[in-house]
């Protein structure tokens, strides 16, 4: 009987250093998983400027590859012309999507505020695709016109069939003024300022803010780079956001467990950018991300449809 008693408590001594370190492992896990669940339905799949790892970024090609991928979201950042016209367009300038500096020599550094929109009109925005791609080069590429804002929300209507919703950014709207006014009036004049799943984006909280003034249901992201959110708490910052926000669009590096937690805490919807390995993908979902920005939406598709 002592000698099992003694065999019993060796054992027990020898457990111990296991069964304890597995337990604190497990009871962190669970703490490390709250709250990492999407606070939606779904996850939605953002099209990044269109299926723009296939086809030139913010060209009608472009948004017609994002729907016949499913996407969920079709993005369009905008810029506005120097007669005041929203233009589907990335960048400040023309000089990287367009071929503004053959048709345009002398007029650099090319920023779109100095080019009317018939102007912008003459310039090929398809052409550099298929040099910089030349495996995903197609002759429909060739030619292909810089969309305007009303232009871009037809085309996704019409081709979507009401599956695709739009997801809008306003650009640098602090030299575009009256940007947020002419979005507006665009999306009214196309019956689709009170959908439902619309959502406009910014970097700006003033230009976000306003939005929210003018078109309180119209669901807004505010977006971030790691340098905005340098220095601050997120839980506080995202609390501070809340008043006016839907969620946060944060670059890709910021997020981790907690981060996502934070943002659910205040009801945040998280849709972090860009993403274009499934690798990535697969990493994001499981910590709990509401939607993802993407170049390749048939690769984040494949994961979650």
């Amino acid at each position: 009987m002592k000698n099992r008693m003694l065999a019993g408590l060796a054992c027990l001594v020898f457990l111990i250093p296991i069964a304890v370190p597995w337990a604190i492992h497990a009871l962190a896990s669970r703490q490390n998983n709250v709250n990492q669940a999407p606070i939606i339905a779904t996850v939605s799949v953002i099209a990044h400027r269109g299926a723009s790892a296939y086809g030139p970024e913010h060209t009608l090609p472009a948004y017609k590859q994002a729907i016949q991928m499913k996407a969920d979201y079709v993005e369009i950042d905008l810029q506005m012309t120097k007669d005041g016209q929203l233009i589907a367009m990335h960048d400040e300038t023309l000089a990287r999507t367009t071929n503004v500096k053959q048709i345009y020599p002398h007029r650099a550094p090319w920023r779109v505020k100095d080019f009317t929109l018939k102007e912008i009109q003459r310039l090929d925005a398809g052409a550099w695709f298929n040099q910089a791609n030349p495996k995903l080069a197609q002759k429909d590429y060739l030619g292909q016109p810089v969309p305007t804002l009303d232009e871009a929300i037809k085309f996704v209507k019409q081709q979507a069939d009401g599956k695709v919703s739009l997801y809008i950014e306003t650009k640098a709207p602090n030299i575009y003024p009256g940007m947020e006014e002419k979005l507006i009036n665009i999306l009214k004049s196309n019956e689709i300022l009170d959908d439902p799943n619309l959502i406009i984006e910014s970097f700006s909280e003033d230009s976000l803010r306003k939005l929210k003034s003018i078109v309180p249901q119209v669901k807004l992201i505010q977006l971030y780079t790691a340098k905005m959110l340098k220095g601050k708490d997120p839980s506080q910052e995202f609390k501070r956001i809340s008043d006016y926000a839907y969620g946060i669009g944060p670059s890709k590096e910021l997020v981790t467990p907690q981060f996502i937690q934070n943002a659910h805490q205040n009801k945040l919807v998280v849709h972090p950018w860009t993403i274009n390995t499934q690798k990535e993908m697969t990493t994001l979902l499981s910590q709990g991300v509401d939607g993802q920005f993407t170049n390749t939406p048939d690769k984040l598709v494949g994961l979650i449809k």
